[in-house]
């Protein structure tokens, strides 16, 4: 599973929050109702791994999370996670962050801290859709992973049910309790192909506490070394691709496209069109309809209202002005030739 442990920790927790993310479902109901600072540590192939909620936007149903790992080897022991995160996560091998769209089931957008970039997911979309389409069922007690050597057949099983450690700011937690979801990765000849994954949620935390991925023969576990809240990022913001204008398409004749990517966070724009051909260059606003169509946002201009402004044979470059965001204007490369 080497090449997969770059974005596992990732993959993982797309499996946890999705499949259909109904309104009822638990776990984007509990992703819904998390705070900004909720984190937890896996321990994992001698790694250490965190996941904290860095920004959630209820209204939206957006969630940015941070991730970061260090070497088990590298990390000092004396020091808490929460002071090693809050002072900048010293020998950290990556950090990043990922913002997730609940509402459509994907990573919107991933920057790696570490590099100062963006990350381009595409590689991964095959391991990524597989995971967001699996079902997580809650094992009954007969199916639970119990303490002890099973009983001689005949006699009713009395054993206690195993449970994982659970830490919250490094202390451990007596009589700490679990529900358990299993799922099964499809036969896809993939790394993953075929393996159990079972996850243990306690009964008011966002993130599991402890995952177990099984093939029959071996398990490999990502164990919960630690948890809390109200953790503060040294990250002061999620950045932002630079929103820009990729196509002007005008169609039957009714209607204007004008097609913007990198530009679903803004609420809307203002648009306004510059008469390149005039020596004064005029700017006309103009109006339109938004829609969506993909990741693109399209503003919809009605070509009845440019006949009414625009000068035949002129050349118009289109300029929109996100709401409440001074000094952003977003131009097109390309001029628009009214004829």
């Amino acid at each position: 599973m080497k090449s997969l442990y770059k974005y596992f920790i990732l993959s993982l927790f797309l499996v946890i929050f999705s499949k259909g993310f109904s309104e009822d479902n638990l776990f984007k109901q509990r992703l819904k109702e998390a705070k900004k600072g909720d984190f937890v540590v896996f321990e994992y192939n001698k790694l250490y791994s965190t996941i904290s909620v860095f920004e959630i936007d209820k209204e939206d149903s957006k969630v940015i999370l941070e991730e970061l790992t260090i070497p088990k080897s590298s990390f000092d022991k004396k020091m808490s996670f929460r002071k090693w995160i809050e002072k900048k996560a010293k020998d950290h091998t990556s950090w990043t962050m990922y913002e997730i769209d609940l509402s459509e089931n994907k990573i919107i957008d991933a920057y790696s801290v570490s590099r100062n970039c963006f990350i381009d997911l595409n590689n991964q979309v095959s391991i990524v859709t597989k995971l967001l389409s699996l079902d997580l069922n809650k094992l009954n007690d007969l199916d639970r992973k119990k303490i002890g050597p099973p009983p001689i057949q005949g006699e009713a099983d009395r054993r206690a049910f195993w449970q994982p450690m659970k830490y919250i700011d490094g202390e451990r937690l007596k009589r700490a309790k679990f529900d358990v979801y299993r799922s099964i990765w499809p036969d896809d000849s993939s790394e993953l192909s075929l393996k159990r994954f079972d996850i243990y949620f306690d009964d008011n935390f966002v993130f599991p506490f402890f995952i177990e991925i099984n093939n029959g023969h071996m398990s490999y576990m990502l164990k919960g070394v630690d948890s809390g809240r109200d953790l503060k990022s040294s990250i002061s913001f999620f950045p932002k691709r630079e929103a820009e204008i990729t196509e002007l398409k005008k169609e039957d004749d009714n209607f204007l496209k004008i097609f913007i990517k990198n530009a679903n966070y803004y609420k809307n724009f203002n648009l306004f069109a510059i008469d390149t051909t005039r020596q004064d260059k005029i700017i006309h606003p103009i109006e339109f309809e938004m829609g969506k169509e993909k990741d693109l946002v399209s503003l919809n201009v009605d070509l009845k209202n440019l006949d009414k402004i625009f000068e035949k044979n002129h050349k118009y470059r289109f300029v929109a002005a996100p709401y409440f965001r001074e000094n952003v204007y977003i131009e097109s490369k390309d001029l628009f030739v009214w004829r």
